[in-house]
């Protein structure tokens, strides 16, 4: 209880050093509009699908993209649609929450202005694999699919932080983290006095975002603990990272490595040996919101 008691208080003191580095960025990013108001309509078991209408059609640019997924080969019928009524009830609630969540993503991502060495599109590409590889491992072990796709999506966002403000500076520490081997999130708490995560996590916090979300994001990088509120998500989202990793572009890898979170594997009966099976999934998910996961950011930032 005493070891609970300090790693608590530990816990609290992390995310206040956070909350003072948000503090020092003069123009933090609002919570994307609709978007997050639509998350929060699709965690109510009894959703209105009228009122998820009405506030799409109040986006034309989300009306765009659930109308352009319908009628991607994957979910086309014998006609295209062109009216949003008809291709939110031909994708169903789920896809529509992955437009939706991926859209948010996307805009967050837009509204950092990063000062060189960061490449928004490979973070985006990590992010979108991210979501589609916790929303598999979900459906696997039975927990939510719609959470665990946007922790995926959304459990980096605090490099995107640090790279907005500390530049190329955040460039050279992440590219000398991985020369020499070093944790990334060590170097981060020495050259910033708080990481990724837990920078991540306070950002969603003043987004509005839901508790399962935010700590998910930032305990991403702790080993998860038995009886840790969300410890099954937060597990979900460290293995969808490794699988993101391993994916990468043009196909699965012959040779699919070791995971580098073995106790969140053991968390949720996840095996070796399920891996490539996976990895062969996250890449069919890839291709069907193959127009969310290749945004160009460049005329957006």
């Amino acid at each position: 209880m005493i070891n609970g008691f300090n790693e608590n208080l530990m816990r609290i003191d992390d995310l206040t050093a956070a909350d003072r580095y948000l503090d020092r960025i003069t123009k933090l990013p609002p919570a994307p509009g609709v978007a997050t108001e639509l998350l929060g309509l699709f965690s109510d078991p009894n959703i209105d699908i009228d009122r998820v209408i009405d506030l799409i059609r109040r986006d034309p640019s989300l009306t765009a993209n659930v109308i352009k997924m319908c009628n991607t080969a994957h979910f086309r019928g014998a006609e295209p649609s062109n009216d949003i009524f008809e291709a939110v009830t031909r994708l169903g609630f789920y896809d529509v929450y992955r437009v939706v969540a991926a859209l948010l993503g996307a805009r967050a991502m837009a509204m950092w202005k990063t000062k060189g060495g960061l490449n928004i599109n490979d973070l985006w590409r990590h992010s979108v694999a991210s979501a589609i590889a916790a929303g598999k491992l979900a459906k696997r072990t039975d927990e939510s699919e719609a959470a665990a796709y946007t922790a995926g999506l959304l459990h980096d966002i605090g490099k995107l932080v640090f790279a907005s403000v500390e530049g190329a500076r955040y460039a050279d520490l992440a590219h000398e983290a991985k020369k020499t081997g070093t944790s990334l999130r060590d170097a981060e708490r020495a050259a910033f006095g708080v990481d990724h995560a837990l920078v991540g996590e306070q950002l969603l916090v003043r987004w509005g975002l839901p508790e399962s979300l935010t700590q998910s994001v930032g305990l991403h990088d702790e080993p998860p603990q038995i009886g840790q509120p969300f410890g099954r998500l937060t597990a979900i989202v460290q293995i969808a990272s490794d699988l993101a990793e391993q994916a990468g572009p043009g196909g699965p890898r012959a040779q699919v490595g070791p995971s580098l979170h073995p106790a969140a594997m053991e968390l949720l009966g996840i095996t070796e040996e399920d891996m490539p099976a996976l990895i062969a999934e996250i890449q069919a998910g890839l291709q069907q919101v193959a127009g969310i996961s290749t945004v160009n950011f460049d005329p957006l930032i």
